[in-house]
């Protein structure tokens, strides 16, 4: 990487200033929560945690897409990791997971944002 001066992918892709703004959101809101201890009917933790959720859905999508445009994952993922020796999970699998992330995500955020 250093004799080359490529960026790693994960530094690349579009996605990563999303994944930290959630990041830092959700440890705000927390850090907020733990100063304040606020009583049941508040709603700025649920919202806090709510748009973090969001924002964290919004960059699986973005990264979902720039993974389907390449053809392969930016992610490293294997299969039962250090004990499988070492075999990548197809793009198949790979599109699933990050489904299903998007979809627990998208329904964390909706769970907590919609109105009582």
């Amino acid at each position: 990487m250093a004799a080359t001066g490529a960026m790693p992918v994960a530094a690349a892709s579009p996605a990563t200033p999303m994944m930290w703004a959630a990041l830092l959101l959700a440890v705000a809101t927390t850090l907020a929560w733990l100063l304040r201890r606020p009583g049941a009917q508040a709603r700025w933790p649920r919202t806090g945690f709510g748009i973090a959720l969001l924002m964290f859905a919004t960059a699986l999508a973005v990264q979902l897409a720039v993974d389907l445009d390449s053809g392969h994952s930016s992610l490293r993922m294997n299969l039962l990791g250090r004990f499988s020796g070492l075999r990548t999970v197809s793009l198949g699998t790979m599109i699933t997971c990050y489904l299903a992330a998007l979809a627990a995500s998208a329904w964390g955020a909706w769970t907590l944002l919609r109105r009582h």
